[in-house]
């Protein structure tokens, strides 16, 4: 962003946050939410969320591979971060099991080189997995969105990506969530299924229909809890490669299938939905046009 547009460059990382705090409903002082001075956001390409499920129809072996799955996912990839393909890229992690059950095990951190990159990794292979109860992907999109806004970089696009092995069965409407985050500033939901079978691709229509979403957005299944590290590298690829990898339109979700999530009970109004549609959207846009200057 250019130096004599800090004003400009401030605003457009301010805004964004009111909009995630209003369409997701967080009770969180307002103040908590901004970053402390525009001069000290550092620029990437991408800001990446990484939401992985630890819910309790995960046993300890599925856990352990899939940890190890994006360890590993991750130590391969390290040396296209930096001068790679990746350029910079800022990564959380978020572990999510129920409704009230989300914790961020690695706070934003600068993947800018091989060694930042095979840091994350090994940071990866020392979480604790916390409690599990529940199954809620849209709480795990509701508490990851306004973390976008309060950490320190200043990304062109911002990406959650969140991977399962069952649907909801508790906590806000995911569909729900998907669209208040993205219109709040969220460029792109990515899904990574953990299906069961290569023939049974009902929770892969399932993510389709009520994770995926925005622009260039895409789900890639898993095929068992082995099978997560060969996913999650061909999804890193095509979430960070710059310029972005192009999406065929086949990965827009599909209109064929209505969704089918659990009913929430935290949802706001429909007039209070419309609002922060077109105040989150109206936000995302400006917050385009500012770094386009």
């Amino acid at each position: 962003m250019p130096d004599q547009l800090p004003s400009q460059s401030l605003l457009s990382k301010i805004l964004p946050s009111f909009a995630a705090i209003a369409s997701l409903g967080v009770g969180v002082t307002v103040a908590a939410q901004l970053p402390a001075s525009a001069a000290m956001l550092t620029p990437v390409n991408v800001e990446l969320s990484l939401l992985v499920d630890a819910s309790g129809s995960i046993d300890r072996n599925e856990y352990a591979l899939q940890m190890g799955g994006y360890r590993d996912a991750f130590i391969k990839l390290s040396p296209l971060f930096g001068s790679g393909d990746f350029g910079s890229v800022a990564v959380n992690l978020i572990q999510w099991t129920g409704a009230n059950q989300q914790e961020q095990s690695i706070p934003w951190m600068l993947l800018n080189n091989q060694a930042s990159a095979l840091e994350f990794a090994n940071l990866i292979g020392t979480l604790v997995r916390p409690r599990s109860t529940g199954t809620a992907p849209g709480s795990a999109i509701q508490f990851a969105a306004p973390l976008f806004s309060s950490n320190d970089y200043e990304g062109q696009r911002w990406v959650i990506d969140i991977s399962g092995d069952d649907p909801a069965e508790s906590g806000v409407s995911t569909s729900v969530a998907r669209d208040n985050a993205l219109a709040a500033g969220v460029s792109a939901i990515n899904g990574l299924p953990i299906l069961p079978n290569r023939a049974d691709t009902r929770l892969e229509t399932w993510y389709r229909n009520n994770i995926q979403g925005g622009v260039g957005s895409f789900t890639i299944s898993a095929y068992g809890f082995e099978d997560v590290e060969r996913a999650l590298e061909e999804k890193l690829r095509r979430e960070l490669t710059v310029p972005p990898t192009d999406v065929p339109p086949t990965d827009v979700p599909s209109t064929d299938f209505p969704s089918t999530d659990v009913p929430s009970t935290a949802v706001p109004e429909p007039t209070t939905i419309l609002g922060i549609l077109l105040a989150g959207g109206g936000l995302a846009c400006l917050k385009r046009r500012q770094r386009a200057i």
